[in-house]
């Protein structure tokens, strides 16, 4: 191919400069889709491919997948060939310009994650990305042969497209129908069954020093236990919500490669009660109980491509800024969907992707006791058959911005404080800061929980249930490990779960010691309810597994083997682990802090002293006007330290009563400070908020304040 042959409509043979014409539309959208589809396309569409979850946690339709995938692949780059062709009727050079300039920015966004990775970070990147890209479209312009390569890159958006749609495992959420069909369950069953399933859950949370649930902090699950079997040892099978709920759901061991689904799993607890049960079915995350049982309950099309939008773009900022300008992007690892809604604003809750139709009576919200309110309504009416419930709740899950009676405060200056995309990095002080608010979470699911068992027993349901209370899975509190996945180290705080079961007539509590695994779950269901499942499962009754501490415990990640560790190992790291909560929980989750000893004592209105360190608390005017009745409060008082280092200590007094004590930390190019107070500290209309350093030989010393 000769040099004037292979030039653009317009551009001069050899040169690069404008002539009379310019490019045609046709050849600028196959340049610019090529390089749009190794630049953006291709690494969104192998990330959602290989994690397709997120679009069954999202409710996601066939057509909204196929209207991303060709909306995404091909919109932006014929939107740009539009721009450079209508630039073009009116100047010819300044349609070859504009597509030059296109050029340049998509290899740029091509090349900045690698050259971050390189350089370090984006410092930089910033600069040497764009400069790559300048010179990208100067040979472009000038060199015949590379316009050649990328013309032979212009069928890229389509093996994009098809490696996405019919290659990956996203395809299977294009299959028409659910594939499955009714598997032979009971002819009839008078057993009620209830399965509640919490996310993100370890049982250490709710151990006391002395092994039992804590009564205090957890009365509803503690008064359950009383009348139930504690499988106190009980594991989970994998650290993922999307294979850990399917494992209990049909009693079989997570594949890799498996999507939560009742067309991949056909034979379930909600297939196998069909014919004998009116089903009640909350199911946010996974979609495994089928369309012709539980109908299909989506918010409006809008909604769910405005949510779905506005979650790719921070998955698209993750894929492809360098690490560094990751840092205060919302995460994608600790929330299914709603990745803007990190933090709670004072006024309100806004926008941004929800929970499944089925489980959010708003949009606007992120309100996960929906779940719990809708099965409570459905226990209310009656029923011709028994109730099968099925609960899955995000909760506890975080982010952690609950208080125990529900209500909500911001959290600053993120949701989570030393956690990064490599796990906890922070000082453990400040993980054990997390893990406080974490607990606070805990307490709150613990009051849904008991609202839904007094709903069972409002309506004559109780005595003669099966009723399951269980965990997904756990989470470690551990610097320098993951929050999850799972490996040898923090193994102990994920694979132990909680695991409740209460049988029909069952009245009086006892703790069993077995080696259950969450597989376990339903063919216990089964037993207690009188009835044999049709097809073979790796669980069995939790009664026929024995008392082995050296029994192996395998632990999976997306299907995947992650750990393998003797019985006996994790429950000696469990019980180390406990002693350190109780330690932490001593006085109470809004007590964890560097000095416990201070709380509640009251201060005088002294003045700093000159030249004292200033504090400057963020959203200060939240306390002018405190609303107790309102659903988000300032309970958590963050803001940052001119004047003193990291680490330093600091306590928090409310109305002239120390309420919480912290530690100062970098963040960023400042020196912040992060922690909650309990509410009742707070007291409707202003509010005075002071920030004291305290001194090591305990002297309290007042900060200014910095407005």
């Amino acid at each position: 191919m000769t040099e004037a042959a292979a030039a653009p409509s317009g551009v001069a043979a050899g040169a690069g400069v404008p002539a009379a014409g310019a490019i045609g539309f046709r050849r600028s959208a196959l340049h610019l889709g090529a390089l749009w589809a190794l630049a953006f396309a291709q690494p969104l569409f192998d990330l959602l491919g290989r994690n397709a979850e997120f679009f069954v946690a999202r409710g996601s339709t066939a057509g909204d997948i196929l209207l991303l995938a060709f909306g995404y692949a091909l919109v932006p780059p014929l939107a740009g060939a539009a721009l450079v062709w209508a630039l073009g009727r009116i100047r010819p050079g300044a349609g070859w310009a504009a597509h030059l300039v296109l050029v340049a920015a998509l290899v740029t966004g091509l090349v900045l994650p690698p050259v971050g990775d390189v350089l370090g970070g984006s410092g930089l990147a910033l600069a040497v990305a764009p400069a790559l890209g300048a010179l990208a479209a100067l040979l472009y312009a000038r060199a015949a042969p590379v316009r050649t390569f990328v013309s032979v890159l212009s069928p890229a958006p389509l093996v994009v497209l098809l490696l996405f749609l019919v290659v990956s495992p996203a395809r299977e959420l294009l299959l028409p129908g659910d594939a499955t069909e009714a598997v032979a369950g009971p002819a009839s069953s008078g057993v009620p069954i209830v399965h509640v399933v919490l996310d993100e859950l370890p049982v250490t949370t709710l151990t006391d020093a002395s092994g039992r649930i804590d009564p205090e902090l957890f009365p509803n699950l503690a008064r359950f236990a009383a009348g139930a079997t504690w499988y106190r040892r009980a594991t989970t099978v994998d650290d993922l919500t999307t294979e850990a709920v399917p494992a209990q759901l049909t009693g079989e061991q997570p594949h890799a490669g498996n999507l939560p689904t009742a067309r991949q799993h056909p034979r379930s607890l909600f297939s196998l009660f069909e014919g004998s049960h009116d089903l009640i079915v909350v199911e946010p995350i996974t979609d495994l109980c089928p369309e012709r049982l539980c109908g299909s309950e989506r918010p409006g099309t809008g909604d769910r491509l405005t949510a779905l939008e506005s979650d790719l773009e921070i998955v698209v900022q993750h894929l492809l800024l360098p690490e560094d300008l990751r840092t205060d992007l919302p995460a994608i690892d600790r929330v299914w969907e709603g990745f803007e809604e990190g933090s709670v604003d004072p006024g309100g809750l806004h926008g941004g992707a929800a929970l499944k139709g089925d489980v959010l009576a708003r949009l606007d919200a992120d309100d996960a006791a929906a779940g719990f309110a809708k099965a409570i309504g459905a226990l209310s009416r009656p029923h011709e058959r028994p109730a099968l419930v099925f609960v899955h709740s995000t909760l506890p899950h975080g982010p952690w911005r609950r208080l125990p009676d529900g209500r909500q405060y911001p959290t600053r200056p993120r949701p989570y404080l030393g956690l990064s995309a490599k796990g906890w990095t922070g000082p453990q002080w400040q993980i054990d800061q997390n893990f406080g608010r974490h607990v606070l979470q805990v307490q709150y699911t613990d009051r849904l929980v008991g609202e839904l068992l007094d709903a069972l027993r409002a309506n004559g349901l109780y005595d003669d249930a099966v009723i399951v209370v269980s965990a997904d899975h756990g989470a470690a509190f551990r610097t320098g490990q993951p929050r999850r996945p799972a490996n040898a180290v923090n193994a102990a705080d994920i694979a132990g779960v909680p695991l409740l079961v209460k049988r029909p007539g069952q009245r009086e509590g006892r703790v069993d010691d077995r080696s259950v695994r969450t597989i376990d779950v339903l063919p216990t269901i089964a037993e207690a309810a009188g009835t044999r499942i049709p097809w073979t499962t790796d669980g069995m009754p939790a009664g026929e597994r024995p008392v082995d501490t050296a029994a192996r415990i395998e632990l999976t990640h997306a299907g995947v083997d992650a750990v393998d560790l003797p019985l006996g190992q994790l429950l000696a790291e469990r019980r180390e682990r406990e002693a350190v909560e109780a330690r932490l929980l001593r006085a109470g989750p809004y007590a964890i802090g560097p000095a416990p000893g201070l709380i509640g004592r009251r201060v005088g209105a002294a003045r700093p002293a000159d030249g004292a360190p200033r504090a400057r608390i963020d959203g200060a005017a939240d306390f002018a006007d405190v609303d107790l009745a309102d659903p988000v409060i300032p309970a958590l008082v963050a803001g940052s330290v001119d004047g003193l280092g990291a680490n330093a200590v600091l306590a928090i007094a409310v109305g002239g009563r120390i309420r919480a004590t912290t530690r100062t930390f970098a963040d960023g190019d400042r020196i912040a400070f992060s922690v909650i107070v309990p509410p009742e500290a707070l007291r409707s209309g202003r509010n005075a908020v002071a920030v004291l350093q305290v001194e090591p030989s305990g002297e309290l010393r007042p900060l200014g304040a910095t407005r």
